[in-house]
C-alpha cells in the first residue's frame, strides 16, 4: 500500500515511513501516526483501533493517541526506523508516558507512595497523577513526574522535592504548579476556590515568574494582581487557616469575596473553561 497522498489534518508537510505500511505524518493542522487500514486491523487491538479515525485506505491516530498503536506495533517489531531505536529496543517505556496521554488504554498513574512502598496517608485524587496527600506530617500537592515534566515549568519544578515517581509541593508553596496544572487539568481547576487569591499569591511570592509569564503570553492571558488574601486559593488552605490562624481581612475585602468564588470574571478566566479543555499537544515528535 502506498503512503497517504491526502490527510484528514490538511495539507501534508512531511510523511516518513517508519515501518511497512506505517507512516509518521505531519500535516497543516495536526500530526501523528497513519497506518494502512487492512494492516492496522490485522496488527492492532480493538482498543487501539477505537482511538483512530479511518479515511479511505488509512487509519489516522493523532499526536496524543498515536502512542497506543506505536506501542503495540513496536512490541511486534513492526517499526524499524533508526531514529526510533530506543522505542524499538524497549517499547514498554512508552507505557509510562501512555498513562498520561492515553490513560483509557494504559491505565492511570498509581497514587504516590512512601519510601517503603506504602500508599501515603490521606491521598485525595484531584486528577490523573495529581493528588493532595500528607507527607512528613505536612499536606502536600503530589504530581507524577511524567505529568509534571509535560506541563510544569522549570521554575515550578525548582520548588519541588522528589520521592519515587512524584514531585511534591508544600500546600503553602504550590501557587505556580496549581496555576500551570489548572490550564490543562480540569480536576485541578475545580480545586481553586478563589482565583483572585491565586493571582495575588503569584504576584506577591513570584514577581519574576509573573513578569516572564506576561512577557511570553498574549495580553488576554496576563497575570495581574488582585485585592485578595494570600495563599487562600485552595479549600485545604482555608481549612488550615481556620484551624490554626485567625483571619485578618483587609477592610476593602468582604467575606463573601474572600471565601466564596465571586461571580465576576477574574483575569484567570481568560484561560479555557472546564468545558473546553483540550488534549495536550506535546505528543510524540517524529
Amino acid at each position: 500500500m502506498t503512503q497517504p497522498q491526502t490527510s484528514i489534518w490538511g495539507t501534508i508537510l512531511t510523511c516518513v515511513e517508519i515501518g511497512l505500511n506505517i507512516y509518521a505524518l505531519q500535516a497543516e493542522h495536526n500530526q501523528g501516526l497513519v497506518v494502512d487500514a487492512n494492516f492496522a486491523k490485522e496488527k492492532l487491538s480493538e482498543e487501539a483501533l477505537m482511538l483512530g479515525q479511518q479515511q479511505g485506505d488509512h487509519i489516522y491516530f493523532d499526536d496524543v493517541k498515536s502512542i497506543v498503536p506505536t506501542y503495540e506495533l513496536a512490541q511486534q517489531g513492526a517499526i524499524n526506523h533508526p531514529e526510533l531505536s530506543e522505542v524499538i529496543a524497549n517499547p514498554d517505556k512508552l507505557a509510562q508516558e501512555g498513562r498520561y496521554f492515553a490513560p483509557e488504554y494504559f491505565g492511570e498513574f498509581e497514587p504516590p507512595r512512601d519510601a517503603a512502598g506504602k500508599e501515603l496517608n490521606s491521598c485525595q485524587r484531584w486528577d490523573n497523577g495529581i493528588y493532595l496527600t500528607e507527607r512528613h506530617g505536612v499536606q502536600q500537592l503530589a504530581v507524577h513526574q511524567t505529568a509534571g515534566n509535560q506541563v510544569l515549568s522549570d521554575m515550578a519544578l525548582h520548588h519541588a522535592s522528589g520521592q519515587g515517581d512524584y514531585f511534591f509541593f508544600p500546600i503553602n508553596d504550590c501557587s505556580i504548579p496549581v496555576y500551570e496544572l489548572s490550564a490543562s487539568h480540569p480536576g485541578v481547576l475545580a480545586q481553586i476556590i478563589n482565583e483572585d487569591s491565586l493571582l495575588h499569591t503569584l504576584c506577591e511570592d513570584y514577581p519574576q515568574y509573573v513578569g516572564m509569564h506576561n512577557l511570553h503570553s498574549e495580553e488576554w492571558g496576563h497575570i495581574h494582581d488582585c485585592p485578595a488574601p494570600k495563599s487562600l486559593f485552595l479549600q485545604v488552605q482555608l481549612d488550615h487557616a481556620a484551624k490554626h490562624e485567625p483571619f485578618q481581612l483587609d477592610t476593602d475585602i468582604h467575606l463573601s469575596s474572600t471565601y466564596v468564588q465571586s461571580n465576576h470574571s477574574p483575569v484567570l478566566q481568560a484561560r479555557e473553561s472546564a468545558e473546553a479543555f483540550f488534549e495536550p499537544s506535546e505528543g510524540m515528535e517524529w
